[in-house]
Parts: C-alpha cells; sequence; structure tokens
C-alpha cells in the first residue's frame, strides 16, 4: 500500500505537472488572440476615425490601443521562462510602435488637413505593411504557442498513460506480495494450529493419566515389628492391603536376598533339632 501511495503521489504530481503547463500556454494562446483583435478593431477605429472624424471612434480606438498594451505586458509577463517567445514579443513590441506612430500621424492629418489626406495616407503601402508586420508578428507568436500547446498536451496525455501503467505495475506487486504473505501467514496458522492440537490431546492424556492416579500422603502409622498399618479406622492390616486400598498398585511376591538367607538359616536349625533331641533320647 505504501509503495502505490508513493507512486500515485510522484505520477499526480507529474500530471499536475504537464496540465499546469498545458493549461498555461493555451491561457497565452487565447491572450494572443485577444491582443490581435484589439489590434484589427484598433485599426478599424482608426480608419473610421479618418474617414468620419466620429469622436467616438477616437475613444474606442484609444481603449483598444490601451488594451493591446495590458496583453502585451501579460504575454510577457506569462513567457518569461521561454526566450524565444520573449525575442518575439520584442519585434512585436517594435512593430507595435511602427502601428501608433502611423496612426497618430493619421490622426494629426486629419485634425489640421482633414478626412482626405488622412485618408490618403493611411491607404498607402506603407501604413498597411506596417500593420501587417505587426500581425505577422503577432501570428509567429501564436503559432509557436500552438506548438508548444500540442508538445504540452502529449506529455500530459503520455505522463497519464504512464501513471496508470505504474498504478496497475504496483497493483500487480502488492497483490503478488499479498498473496505471498497470505500463503506464509496460512502455513503458519495451519503449523500453530496442529501444535495446538497436539498440545491439547497431550495436556488430555495427561488430564487422564493423573485422574487415575492414586496417591499416599502424610504420616502412615506401621508396626515397628510387624510392619502392619493402621487405617483411618483404625484397624490394622498389611502394607499390601493399604496400599491395593489407597494406590492402583498390584503385588507380586518374591524373596531379598536378606531373607532368603535367614529362612534357609531357619530351616538348617530346624533340621538339626531332632538329630539332637534323638541322641539324648539314647
Amino acid at each position: 500500500m505504501v509503495l502505490i501511495a508513493v507512486v500515485s503521489i510522484r505520477m499526480i504530481s507529474e500530471i499536475n505537472k504537464a496540465t499546469y503547463w498545458r493549461e498555461h500556454t493555451f491561457e497565452v494562446i487565447l491572450d494572443a488572440e485577444n491582443f490581435e483583435t484589439k489590434l484589427v478593431d484598433a485599426q478599424r477605429s482608426e480608419h473610421g476615425y479618418a474617414v468620419s472624424g466620429s469622436p467616438n471612434l477616437l475613444i474606442e480606438y484609444r481603449n483598444d490601443t490601451n488594451a493591446e498594451m495590458q496583453e502585451l505586458s501579460k504575454l510577457t509577463e506569462l513567457t518569461r521562462d521561454n526566450s524565444g517567445q520573449q525575442q518575439r514579443l520584442r519585434d512585436l513590441a517594435a512593430a507595435m510602435k511602427a502601428v501608433f506612430e502611423n496612426d497618430n500621424k493619421v490622426i494629426g492629418i486629419y485634425a489640421r488637413q482633414g478626412a482626405k489626406p488622412a485618408l490618403e495616407v493611411d491607404d498607402e503601402i506603407e501604413s498597411k505593411t506596417v500593420a501587417d508586420t505587426a500581425i505577422n508578428d503577432l501570428e509567429k507568436f501564436t503559432d509557436e504557442e500552438k506548438k508548444l500547446l500540442v508538445q504540452r498536451d502529449a506529455t500530459e496525455r503520455k505522463d497519464y498513460h504512464r501513471a496508470v501503467q505504474m498504478l496497475i505495475a504496483a497493483s500487480v506487486l502488492v497483490a503478488f506480495l499479498l498473496v505471498i504473505a497470505n500463503h506464509v501467514a496460512g502455513r503458519e496458522i495451519d503449523r500453530r494450529q496442529k501444535a495446538e492440537s497436539k498440545q491439547r490431546d497431550l495436556i488430555g492424556e495427561l488430564q487422564k493419566a493423573l485422574s487415575e492416579v492414586k496417591t499416599l500422603s502424610g504420616l502412615i502409622p506401621i508396626c515397628a515389628w510387624c510392619k502392619s498399618v493402621r487405617n483411618d479406622k483404625g484397624y490394622w492390616s498389611t502394607v499390601e492391603q493399604y496400599v491395593s486400598a489407597h494406590t492402583d498398585a498390584d503385588f507380586s511376591h518374591g524373596m531379598c536376598p536378606t531373607c532368603k538367607e535367614k529362612f534357609r538359616e531357619e530351616i538348617l536349625k530346624a533340621n538339626q533339632n531332632p538329630e539332637s533331641k534323638s541322641k539324648d533320647t539314647r
């Protein structure tokens, strides 16, 4: 799970970065197109003013030119990371300066000489060339941003597909590790269950054996001479009888070497006594 989280964080970061630059480029293109619209509108207002001298058209021209300068400043700020685009904007700024100079020239002629001289200057090839140069520079700038948009869009899609592939690979790896862990855990659980089963069987056998065992404890009153044992009721019995009554032990009788020697001597003495008696009778 940690592996998936790490991969996800890294991939999301790369995708977000690619998405940011794609949206950034798209914003630049929109601003460039807006700039071109304001440029065309300003030239139309300037030409209309040269024809009719309407103050409203002059006001519109001033507003459009102010908007153009604001858009140019914004484009310059947005493309500070791109030296090639910065150079194109400098070329555009120089072309716009020439456009403004030509527009002011036409407006001045109209104020001094009227509409006909102003239109003659405005329709000159030089005037049209100045405006066309600015539009061409702007189109070069926009075309470059569109190329960047295609590249960054491809990068975003590539990062997205790579993220999906890495997440799938990480998921498969985690699943494989979980299967192994589950197998090992299953074997360990089975081993413990068998050990516990054996332990329970052993405990059962021990408990059964203990239940069948009778023990003797405490002081046992026994005769110092005949070795008879007195029971709890005050009766005397042999050792065999006492032990048999208090345990599950059985007896098998035999004769120890000491008793065997003693018994042999007694027999010999008994055999000798009749001979002595017969001699005394004679």
